[in-house]
């Protein structure tokens, strides 16, 4: 009778210790990729913030150039923050006055804007004269504004 009580405590001491091993390896996994997506995370929140620009063209003043039978207008952004960014039709968004314009009427230089150096953005499109808004919207949702008249 002993024996056999015994090899029962010691069949149920051993279950234990199994299970108790796989949850730990499973809870130290879990840890591990809760740790590693943090990290991740945090870095895209640091480019985040230190990326930055602001359009700094003269609100009264937008200057034009023409591009074969178009007129473009040209504005000018500066990267205010420590990261460069790419600096393409692909790679930002260009709104006047809420409406959408097409990447083939945008062109852009450089195509990499680097830490204080300034791009220009051309824009061909037919703006009306009076006040409108200019938006440009970066590849990872960085947005900077313009109000100016034409």
């Amino acid at each position: 009778m002993g024996f056999g009580e015994s090899a029962a405590h010691i069949i149920l001491f051993i279950a234990v210790v199994i299970v108790a091993s796989s949850l730990s390896v499973m809870m130290a996994t879990t840890v591990q990729r809760i740790a590693i997506g943090m990290e991740q995370q945090g870095n895209h929140v640091q480019k985040l913030l230190t990326t930055d620009f602001e359009i700094i063209n003269d609100p009264e003043n937008i200057p034009t150039k023409t591009v074969g039978t178009n007129t473009a207008y040209i504005f000018y952004i500066k990267n205010t923050g420590t990261n460069s960014f790419p600096l393409t039709n692909s790679t930002i968004t260009v709104m006047i006055d809420g409406t959408l314009i097409s990447p083939v009427n945008v062109t852009t230089s450089p195509t990499q804007l680097q830490p204080g150096e300034t791009g220009e953005v051309d824009v061909i499109a037919t703006i009306p004269s009076g006040d409108h808004t200019l938006k440009i919207v970066l590849y990872n949702g960085i947005y900077s504004t313009l109000k100016f008249s034409v």
